[in-house]
This record gives structure tokens, C-alpha cells and sequence, in this order.
């Protein structure tokens, strides 16, 4: 991948810092798709021993893109 496609890809991925969710954190406040993205991948990597046999690559992979679209739409409920 050419550096200028890495970094248009991380200053797409950037945006959903910014981008809230339709849900709130536990102190009330509208979480960010970014943040629902982190949590999402550490619940994964939390949860692999329950489920020995999956790639846990591949469904770390899938945690960190699933909502990368969001970008462009934003949240939908």
C-alpha cells in the first residue's frame, strides 16, 4: 500500500472519533464509534479462550473496520 492510501484510510479512520453513536456510556454521555470500536475488540480479545478454535485475528480485524463506513454515514440505529 502507497503511504498517501495508509494515510487517507487513517485520516478517513480518524473521523469516527467524532462520529457519536445512539448510545450513551455508563456516565451518561453519547459514546464516539471510535470508542464503541476499542471496546468491541478488547471484549474480543477478552472472550478468545471461551471460543479456542476461532481466528482471533480475523475477528480482531473484523472489530476494528466493522464500522469504518459510519465515516461516510455516520451511526445508524
Amino acid at each position: 500500500m502507497k503511504a498517501e492510501e495508509l494515510l487517507e484510510i487513517l485520516s478517513v479512520a480518524e473521523k469516527l472519533k467524532c462520529i457519536t453513536r445512539h448510545s450513551d456510556t455508563s456516565s451518561g454521555r453519547r459514546e464516539s464509534v471510535a470508542e464503541h470500536s476499542w471496546r468491541l475488540s478488547l471484549m474480543a480479545l477478552l472472550l478468545q479462550e471461551e471460543c479456542p478454535d476461532t481466528d482471533i485475528l480475523k475477528v480482531l480485524k473484523m472489530c476494528i473496520i466493522h464500522d469504518l463506513g459510519e465515516a461516510f454515514t455516520g451511526d445508524i440505529a
